[in-house]
């Protein structure tokens, strides 16, 4: 399964601190939780347009099962925390490969 969230955040929040904070959170999630993610990728939008977002998230789930365990797990609630407040637009996609 994939799962796919994109945000847009405030300008000037998601900096290189922020990039490596959600790279840093992405890979520890997946080391805590290898049987359900099975890829994680944290990907930054690299053209400046009205439309856009700042920041892709890109995750590969075993299953749809996997979706809530990850959802659910403190380290996505403590990222969530920290930026959901700079989150200006958010949307999420899941589907089945």
């Amino acid at each position: 399964m994939k799962h796919y969230v994109l945000m847009r955040l405030k300008e000037g929040v998601f900096d290189e601190e922020a990039l490596r904070d959600y790279r840093e959170t992405f890979a520890h999630l997946r080391a805590v939780l290898p049987e359900e993610i099975l890829s994680a990728r944290v990907r930054v939008n690299t053209v400046d347009r009205p439309q856009n977002m700042t920041v892709m998230i890109e995750m590969t789930l075993k299953d749809a099962d996997s979706l809530p365990k990850y959802l659910n797990h403190p380290l996505h609630k403590a990222i969530g925390q920290r930026y959901n407040p700079f989150v200006e637009a958010i949307a999420s996609f899941d589907c089945e490969e």
